[in-house]
Parts: structure tokens; sequence; C-alpha cells
């Protein structure tokens, strides 16, 4: 069996009604998605042990082991993981400890199946928008480890390192502006510069310089 391409969002569902369980892969299946089903807890951590899911639809109610505590353990393994709680046990007490666990959504049975095909569908929205933050991260992270070195090799002359860092970074603040950064939303890749500025990645002159380029960039598209 072949390897799934990356560009695939995994995802996991599980539910112990097993006509439940397959309408809800056939409802959120797609070309860019991987969909797999499992019925109860246990074979859900089996599961997750050994995939790396980018989205896990967990009923609240489960054999084995409860949807709260797969909850647990799937941010345990990977932080990323976007969980949404389905249940026909709804309570305040349980709505509100599944979002303390990180639980993304919480959907209430009975339940429309257009209100989870919503709630997936923002969910991989996060997911996309969360994995082309990090890839421009890692990008910036490896630009910021190539300036340090420069400083260190060119002493005094930081200064024209720091610049080319700036100029050298422009394709990847083209990215960032493009349409084909998820949502094309100004608001997110201007949030998305700041975080870089809190991790200490930019200077605070070079923080101002990339804000002032996209705000140049959306300027200029008007």
């Amino acid at each position: 069996m072949g390897k799934e391409p990356e560009s695939k969002t995994k995802i996991l569902v599980i539910d112990d009604e097993k006509s439940v369980a397959d309408i809800l892969k056939d409802l959120i299946s797609g070309r860019e998605r991987s969909v797999d089903v499992c019925y109860d807890g246990l074979a859900a951590i089996d599961r997750i042990q050994r995939g790396n899911y980018d989205l896990i639809i967990v009923d609240l109610v489960i054999p084995g082991v409860g949807g709260l505590d797969v909850l647990k353990y799937a941010k345990e393994i990977n932080p990323n993981t976007v969980v949404i709680i389905i249940t026909g046990y709804a309570s305040l007490e349980t709505a509100i400890i599944a979002v303390r666990e990180g639980a993304y959504d919480y959907i209430r049975k009975p339940c429309k199946l257009e209100e989870i095909k919503i709630a997936v569908e923002n969910a991989i929205d996060k997911i996309n928008l969360s994995k082309e933050n990090r890839k421009l991260i890692g990008k910036l992270e490896d630009a910021y480890g190539e300036l340090m070195t420069l400083k260190k090799e060119k002493g005094q002359g930081g200064k024209i390192a720091s610049v080319n860092f700036f100029s050298s970074n422009m394709p990847t603040l083209d990215y960032l502006y493009s349409g084909s950064y998820p949502s094309g939303n100004l608001v997110d890749k201007l949030k998305a510069l700041s975080s870089l500025r809190k991790k200490g990645m930019l200077t605070e002159s070079e923080f101002i310089r990339f804000k002032a380029y996209l705000l140049e960039k959306a300027g200029n598209e008007r």
C-alpha cells in the first residue's frame, strides 16, 4: 500500500455505531482527504499512535476509552491535531472540559449532517493555515540561523548581513502575501509576522520594515 501524499488531510472518525461512523466517512471524504474509521476508544488510541492525524472526530461515549480521554491522548501525541467532539449526552460540564482540553468544536446529537460538514470544512481551513504558518516560520528560522552565522563571520559587518537577511526574505514575504497563502487575509499575515517578532526571530526594525512591505503590497493591489 502506497504512502499517502503529505498534502492530504488525515482524518480519523471514531464512533461505536458503525452506521454513523460510515456515514460520517462518506460525508467528509474528498480527493485531498484520507479518512480512517474505528469503533471504540482502544482502537482509536492504537490508530493515533501509528498515524499522524490532522483531524479527529470522536463520539464522547465510546467503549474502552472515552472520547475525552481520546482527546487528551491525541493532544499529547500531537498538539496540532484538531479534535471535534460529537455527543448525544451533552452537558455544560462536559463541554467546558472538552474545550479546556483543547477540543476545536463540540457538536450535540441529534445534529444535521450539514452542521458536521461545515465544522469539518472550518477545521480543515484552520489546519491548512497552521501548516502554512509552520512552513513560513521554518523558512524564517533557517534564514535567521544564516543571519546569526553571517554576523559572527562578519563581526562589524552585521549590519550588512541584516540587510541581506531582509532582501533574501522578500520571496518568503511575497509568498506570505500571495493568494496561495491560505485565506489571503492580510490580517492573518500580519498576525503571523507578529508571532515571528514575539519569538525573537525579527528585530523591531526588521518587523516594521516587513510590515510596511506587506501593507505596501496590499495598497498597490487596491
